[in-house]
């Protein structure tokens, strides 16, 4: 599967201009969104250039392409960071009296 979605993106969705919503894919492979993601991002860590935007997946055409997704990642990537530091001081709200966190233990376990 893997492969034959591999080259189902060089084959018909090459460069940005080409690029493939996700919904296209989920009907032409019979597979959920988070498979697709899954298999991107297999695709991606095996090195294949599969790129991502607005318009959807594509199999990046150059040098140019892939480096936009990757900015395009980092900006994720420091999104993702500062709400999860945001949370991390939201804490804060949940200490109790001594400045730990509290925690409810079930004592009526089985």
């Amino acid at each position: 599967m893997i492969t034959r979605f591999l080259e189902h993106l060089k084959t018909y969705h090459n460069g940005q201009e080409n690029a493939v919503i996700s919904k296209e894919l989920e009907q032409t492979f019979a597979l959920k969104n988070r498979e697709i993601r899954l298999i991107v991002n297999s695709l991606r860590n095996d090195g294949h250039p599969i790129c991502s935007n607005g318009n959807g997946y594509y199999y990046a055409r150059d040098e140019t392409e892939v480096l936009r997704a990757i900015h395009n990642l980092n900006r994720r990537i420091i999104g993702i960071a500062l709400a999860k530091n945001g949370l991390s001081k939201s804490l804060n709200t949940f200490q109790g009296d001594n400045g730990q966190l509290s925690l409810m233990i079930n004592e009526n376990r089985n």
